[in-house]
This record gives structure tokens, C-alpha cells and sequence, in this order.
């Protein structure tokens, strides 16, 4: 008798491991999305408009300075908002590895920078 109490509460202890991991499995998947889309693109533009708001100075390529990086940025996003898929060119070139993005942010932008550069190479095949 109390091996058969034995054997269900491994079995249980099992089980309710596996749908914890489970979850856990779920909910990266849900973050990171597969399928990007639209929405969630324009948050971490937004974030990472934010991010760079806070910033002055330096220089990268087509850029004087984080400023003028910005308010290019800004100008982009809101182009973006209103339907101009062609900015997910600019923001692609942006926000590649070692460009603007990692020139004006560095460290602290880099996983937001590489998910929005991940994202937009996945939206322009489309």
C-alpha cells in the first residue's frame, strides 16, 4: 500500500514538473514571439527611442550626435506608425550590429537592439 502512495506522488511530482516547464517554455516563446509583429515592434522602437533620448554627443556614420540620431529616430518611428513601411530599411541599418544604435547606446541597448534588428529582418522578408 505504501508503495502505490509512493508511486503516485512521484508520479504527481512528475507531472507538475513537466507543466512547469511547460509554462516556462510557453512564456519565452510568447515574449519573444515567433511571428513578429507590427505592434510589438513599434513598443521596442518606442523603448529604444526612450533609451536614446538620454543620451548626447558621439558620432556615427550619417550621425553627429545621439541628438540628431534621435530625432531621426523619432521622425522614423512615427512615419512607421502611419504605414511607411519603408522605414524598416532605416531601422534595419540602425540597429545592426556596431551601428548607430550600438555607437550611441552601447552595453546597456544591446539585447533591445539586436531583438529590434532580429524583428525587422524578419518583417522586411515579408
Amino acid at each position: 500500500m505504501k508503495l502505490n502512495s509512493l508511486l503516485i506522488l512521484y508520479i504527481l511530482l512528475i507531472i507538475y514538473i513537466a507543466v512547469g516547464l511547460l509554462i516556462s517554455v510557453w512564456r519565452q516563446l510568447h515574449k519573444k514571439r515567433l511571428v513578429p509583429d507590427r505592434k510589438r515592434l513599434i513598443l521596442l522602437l518606442e523603448k529604444a527611442e526612450k533609451i536614446v533620448s538620454g543620451y548626447s554627443g558621439g558620432y556615427s556614420g550619417e550621425f553627429l550626435s545621439a541628438e540628431e540620431f534621435h530625432n531621426e529616430l523619432r521622425a522614423a518611428i512615427k512615419d512607421y506608425k502611419n504605414g511607411d513601411d519603408t522605414k524598416l530599411d532605416y531601422f534595419y541599418i540602425w540597429f545592426a550590429p556596431a551601428c548607430a544604435w550600438d555607437d550611441f547606446v552601447g552595453q546597456e541597448g544591446e539585447k533591445l537592439g539586436n531583438e529590434i534588428f532580429e524583428m525587422v529582418g524578419i518583417l522586411k522578408r515579408k
